[in-house]
């Protein structure tokens, strides 16, 4: 993965990641776990399998049935929250606006795929940033109907599950290509600390977010998680690089700064706006471990690159501990808990 690709990497996992949270926030308010809502959740998973088989070449001749295919599970939710509308109980406001700026950018973004020029991508695009920013803008409306922080907490932690669970694979996957030496050694084992680290910290914190008063839309969550899946799928494909010995110093010093920034910010965010006693902390914390990977990025082997970017992984979970959870945030708690 180099700069190209690494450029054209949001392009492809921003439709995916859009979808699966939009799913998720439609669920968190509105699932009843009957029948129909089911024969749904059923019928969007196998559109995204077929849709999968196009990711690759979805900036290629695949566009056509990405963009397509992408556009039908937007109105497909779009349905739903219609449906929710309609309903006896529904909230007029909330689902009505929702549907619309759904169904609005799922038919730009569908347009795209008639367009025979380089615009199309911009017009499909459009149309994510139009159903996204609509949606942030019905932030008052939607205050109406809170989600429920636990279960959104915990659905977006499957997520990061997952992708850490690929990253895992693709580290085990390139074990079995390697002739062994000293530094490969060092790499994996200085890959599987790294991720461990990251997995360790983000679950140990995460669940506060569940108590976090401030945290009423999910939309903080929603769109911080965004970086932080693209930094663990970008450091998931490092670390496999990395240990297979195919990267140059360049490309790899690109990639570990790209993913760790990107995992620190989105890990970051969150906690800075839920919890305004921690700001000062979460600024110097993330300033020294941004400082730490940059640093690291410029010693003579990429082995030794890791190992001081996975040092200051551990350093920022033991600065975490020590000055961040150490600091009185009941305030910002609900008091139910």
């Amino acid at each position: 993965m180099g700069l190209e690709q690494l450029l054209r990497f949001p392009l492809v996992f921003i439709p995916v990641w859009w979808i699966w949270m939009s799913h998720t926030l439609y669920a968190n308010r509105f699932d009843k776990d009957n029948r129909e809502h089911r024969l749904v959740s059923l019928m969007i998973m196998s559109l995204m399998v077929v849709w999968s088989t196009f990711v690759e070449d979805s900036l290629g001749l695949g566009f056509v049935y990405f963009a397509l295919l992408y556009g039908v599970v937007r109105l497909i939710l779009a349905y739903l929250y219609w449906n929710i509308y309609r309903s006896p109980e529904g909230d007029v406001v909330f689902a009505k606006d929702v549907s619309i700026a759904i169904g609005f950018g799922a038919l730009m973004s569908i347009s795209s795929a008639f367009i025979d020029s380089s615009f199309k991508f911009i017009v499909f695009y459009l149309g994510i940033v139009i159903d996204a920013g609509w949606q942030i803008a019905l932030r008052k409306k939607l205050n109406s109907h809170p989600i429920d922080r636990a279960h959104l907490v915990e659905r977006i932690g499957l997520l990061a599950i997952i992708i850490l669970g690929e990253s895992v694979i693709a580290m085990v996957g390139s074990l079995d290509q390697e002739l062994w030496n000293t530094m490969d050694i060092v790499s994996a084992a200085t890959g599987f600390l790294l991720i461990g680290a990251i997995w360790w910290i983000y679950f140990d914190s995460f669940p506060i977010l569940e108590r976090a008063k401030r945290l009423t839309t999910g939309n903080v969550l929603i769109f911080t998680h965004l970086l932080i899946c693209m930094g663990l799928l970008v450091l998931a494909n490092m670390i496999r690089h990395a240990i297979l010995g195919d990267l140059d110093r360049p490309t790899f010093g690109l990639l570990a700064v790209t993913g760790l920034c990107l995992f620190y910010l989105g890990k970051q965010i969150p906690y800075w706006y839920a919890f305004p006693p921690w700001r000062s902390a979460i600024v110097t914390n993330t300033v020294v471990c941004v400082s730490i990977t940059v640093t690291s990025s410029f010693l003579p082997k990429i082995e030794y690159s890791l190992i001081g970017m996975t040092v200051g992984m551990l350093v920022y979970v033991h600065l975490t501990f020590k000055r961040i959870l150490s600091v009185n945030v009941e305030a910002f708690l609900d008091e139910h808990h």
